[in-house]
């Protein structure tokens, strides 16, 4: 059963890398915009670990949309400045909804 549009509150924008060369020439990897949708987005879990004496902070969410075609784990979600690391995409209701796991990392301090 497709979602109902009350469902999806969140406004997303998926970007995708985009190689670019910088004014030296050198090759740097920027991103651009793929789609900006609707999404509907639920924290999961998050935790604290120590990396080489800093505190690093990592939370997942689960972000649901309406199926888009295109959609890759090399991509990212900027969710109100928010970067997600997109980590597995499934699809649920014969290609309706897609389902995203995502991780945000953060410094904790």
């Amino acid at each position: 059963m497709p979602l109902d549009a009350g469902q999806l509150w969140a406004r997303i924008t998926i970007e995708q890398p985009t190689p670019t060369q910088n004014s030296v020439g050198e090759a740097t990897l920027s991103w651009s915009t793929f789609q900006t949708v609707w999404a509907d987005v639920q924290p999961l879990g998050s935790r604290e670990s120590v990396q080489y004496g800093e505190v690093l902070g990592t939370m997942t969410h689960k972000v649901t949309i309406r199926y888009l075609a295109g959609l890759t784990s090399a991509m990212r979600i900027d969710y109100n400045g928010r970067k997600l690391e997109i980590g597995q995409i499934n699809e649920r209701e014969r290609r309706w909804i897609q389902e995203i796991i995502c991780t945000e990392r953060r410094d904790a301090a």
